[in-house]
């Protein structure tokens, strides 16, 4: 094929399937070019961020405690015979969120004469951060914990009924996998 017949070539009807690939590779390149600042940024501006990051983060897990009790009030409210209800939950621990690192580590060798050598070794570790459609960047969280309950206190209106003591209590343990004498129901006054 001639130098300047690629174009018409190409363009044939027969070629459509070349035409078809031609076109999905230019967009996957598009497509990586404009995710590689994404995951490639300068360690200096990372580290400035972790320390706001970590402050979201312990600011989510209060809300996470709070959202819970709100929710189990709500539930157990909306249960026969209990009434108007607060829980509150205690954690054993906090949340824990593992951040998706790159790391970077350089070895070298080098030997100068017989008798001298030189070793080099160096490892870098950044945080991957993220960037959502209005710019906002976010560390790119691998896997999360949640927090183990150590115990849940009830208290309701109809905390004196035995039949309604038993059914928060298992509601409860069935909930958060709590043991029973984790869970104390209590008549509200």
């Amino acid at each position: 094929m001639e130098k300047k017949n690629w174009a018409k070539e190409l363009f044939r009807p027969e070629n459509k399937k070349a035409r078809i690939n031609l076109f999905t590779a230019f967009l996957i390149g598009i497509l990586l070019l404009l995710m590689s600042h994404v995951f490639f940024e300068p360690p200096e501006q990372q580290t400035e961020a972790i320390p706001q990051i970590q402050e979201q983060i312990e600011q989510k897990e209060y809300n996470t405690e709070e959202e819970i009790e709100k929710k189990l009030e709500t539930v157990f409210s909306n249960m026969e015979g209990v009434g108007q209800v607060k829980v509150m939950i205690t954690m054993k621990n906090t949340k824990a969120s593992v951040l998706a690192k790159e790391e970077k580590k350089e070895y070298s060798l080098t030997e100068e004469g017989q008798n001298k050598k030189t070793q080099t070794q160096r490892e870098e570790n950044t945080v991957v951060m993220s960037e959502d459609s209005r710019g906002t960047r976010t560390p790119l969280v691998v896997q999360e914990t949640m927090p183990e309950i150590e115990g849940i206190v009830i208290v309701a209106e109809g905390g004196d009924d035995a039949r309604v003591v038993q059914m928060l209590s298992e509601a409860s343990q069935a909930l958060f996998n709590v043991p029973a004498h984790k869970v104390a129901v209590l008549k509200m006054k």
